[in-house]
């Protein structure tokens, strides 16, 4: 199993040749997509709409304290409170409350909860990053099998459909439509399914190290950190797309 290292440890393998893995499966945002303009600028924008006046920047924060909030405390009159049960029902309550908290000086909350909503379903409101594209392509030509697996409810599909990078993806799994969100075990276990092979078959890569590296490890697959920001401290850890290019084909 390949476990990431510490985040300030050194290792000098950094050989991922004969992995032995049939998928590769990324996480959608953040890995592959990306909200364009920003979150906190469409935030913003269609909260002035609606008589908010709050700055861009505490938009922002204010979006994510309670994005995170909503993953790892829950949020009120979510059915389980604090779980990690989902369904398009729970995903939309949970955004809607997101929108409330990071506007408390608008009235009309449900107006600009549905506009938001109805933005990021737009596949217009998202773009690829830029090694997207070579990167899926060169993995598809090596023989390995594509997936997306994602903490997303079902505007993840339309907004995967329109996009021509993202054809070389075979399956999407969606916490929304198995149930649970990632990092639950059940999660991974859908994924297992969806590709029907073994877990040290899948290597799952992400942006989010306790969703995308700690939860596939605990449940056999191989995984690697994905942090764009940063080059990399240790061999378990991308930049880019492109680099895991490298090490795979």
């Amino acid at each position: 199993m390949l476990t990431p290292a510490p985040m300030n440890a050194t290792n000098s393998n950094s050989d991922f040749s004969g992995l032995g893995c049939r998928w590769v499966v990324f996480d959608a945002v953040g890995t592959l997509i990306d909200p364009f303009p920003s979150v906190s600028v469409v935030y913003h924008d269609i909260g002035s709409r609606f008589g908010s006046r709050i700055t861009t920047d505490e938009v922002g924060r204010r979006f994510r304290m309670a994005f995170r909030a909503s993953e790892t405390s829950g949020f009120p009159n979510e059915p389980q409170h604090g779980s990690m049960i989902s369904s398009d029902a729970i995903e939309e309550a949970r955004w809607r409350w997101i929108v409330a908290e990071v506007f408390p000086d608008i009235e009309n909350r449900e107006g600009c909860f549905r506009a938001l909503w109805d933005h990021f379903a737009s596949p217009s409101s998202w773009r690829c990053f830029d090694d997207v594209s070579d990167s899926l392509r060169r993995l598809t030509s090596a023989g390995y099998q594509l997936a997306i697996a994602s903490n997303f409810d079902r505007r993840l599909h339309q907004v995967c459909d329109a996009s021509p990078e993202l054809r070389p993806i075979e399956k999407r799994i969606v916490s929304a439509e198995v149930g649970y969100r990632k990092p639950a075990p059940e999660f991974y276990q859908s994924l297992l399914e969806a590709c029907a092979c073994r877990p040290h078959e899948i290597l799952m890569i992400g942006d989010n190290y306790e969703h995308d590296v700690q939860g596939p490890v605990a449940a056999g697959l191989r995984a690697l950190h994905l942090e764009r920001r940063q080059a990399p401290s240790h061999p378990a850890q991308l930049q880019t797309l492109l680099e895991l290019v490298d090490r795979l084909v």
